[in-house]
């Protein structure tokens, strides 16, 4: 019998260059970011509307060093280089690592999640 691909949660936006608009912590162990995700844009052509997506880590095993990291308005000065899953690290269902990289101030982190939810608007 063949091994069965397993799925992780897609985060189905590409959040290059995403500004940080509003970050929640908790209630619990987790954080919630809304993220402008500003859509490309072909030349001579009419720039679409920001997208609004909050993205929620839950189940976050490393809260202590996620929350100081936000608690420190550092994000306020920059916005995401990327957010993808982590290099280096195996992510699985259930023990997720996610790697957030900000432009302009030099700053990395990784998030060890139980649960991903990316809800968007337009």
């Amino acid at each position: 019998m063949g091994r069965r691909a397993v799925e992780l949660p897609s985060l189905g936006h590409d959040f290059n260059h995403a500004p940080i608009e509003q970050v929640a912590v908790g209630p619990r162990r987790e954080v919630t970011l809304t993220l402008a995700v500003i859509p490309e844009t072909r030349p001579g052509n009419r720039p679409p509307p920001v997208k609004f997506v909050r993205v929620r880590f839950g189940g976050i095993e490393n809260f202590a060093a996620v929350a100081a990291f936000f608690a420190d308005d550092l994000h306020e000065k920059s916005e995401l280089a990327w957010l993808w899953y982590a290099a280096g690290r195996r992510s699985k269902p259930g023990c997720l690592f996610f790697e957030l990289v900000f432009e302009r101030i030099d700053a990395r982190m990784v998030v060890q999640c139980s649960s991903l939810q990316v809800n968007g608007s337009g």
